[in-house]
């Protein structure tokens, strides 16, 4: 019991230093955040231009279209974590929040995958229908976790608001308009709170 309790001091005690570290340290996944948005928001929109058949784009496609958006971001991601040194990213806070967003981009790579042999051995879309709402709500899982190391207030609003835009998409799911407020929400949830971080990075 005693040897119990002590792990549990131990851990509490890990994840205040954490927290504190945080406040300190300027978050440096700012410019992760800003391709991701900007490269799945592209692909969103690309995406509801296939449902009018635009582009020489048919509904088909979409499933590429998410597919190449994937390959795009993996290879810029690699890009920057080569290139960027930034100040800070080696500080405890910052290690842990890139484990987390690596962990949330594995996972979604993961269930798009089991998507495509979902779709494939039902011959059924329905597995797509439920793919942005998860990948909003495993952003807010990961904003949330951004705001308790960071214990910066606005970030628990896009935490809150990475929720609600789960719950919104899923209300749209059976429109062609799901893909155009998922391109927003990825705007305002990705790609605006990355723009805030990059600009704090620079400034502190």
């Amino acid at each position: 019991m005693t040897q119990t309790s002590h792990t549990l001091q131990q851990d509490i005690s890990f994840l205040r230093t954490l927290a504190e570290a945080g406040q300190n340290v300027p978050l440096t996944c700012g410019p992760y955040l800003i391709v991701a948005g900007l490269v799945f928001s592209s692909a969103s929109t690309l995406a509801w231009a296939a449902t009018h058949n635009a582009l020489g784009l048919t509904p088909h496609a979409i499933v590429w279209i998410f597919a190449a958006a994937m390959a795009v971001n993996w290879g810029a991601t690699w890009l920057l974590s080569t290139r960027l040194q930034p100040h800070g990213a080696a500080s405890a806070s910052n290690r842990a929040l890139k484990w987390v967003w690596s962990g949330i981009g594995s996972c979604i790579a993961t269930v798009f995958l089991a998507a495509l042999i979902l779709d494939w051995k039902f011959q059924s879309p329905l597995a797509w229908a439920l793919f942005p709402a998860l990948v909003l709500g495993l952003y807010g899982a990961a904003w949330q976790v951004t705001a308790l190391l960071s214990r910066q207030r606005w970030v628990w609003c896009v935490a809150v608001g990475a929720f609600a835009g789960a719950l919104l998409v899923s209300a749209l799911s059976n429109q062609p308009s799901v893909f155009l407020a998922y391109a927003g929400l990825l705007l305002l949830l990705s790609v605006l709170p990355g723009c805030i971080l990059v600009r704090k990075q620079a400034a502190g």
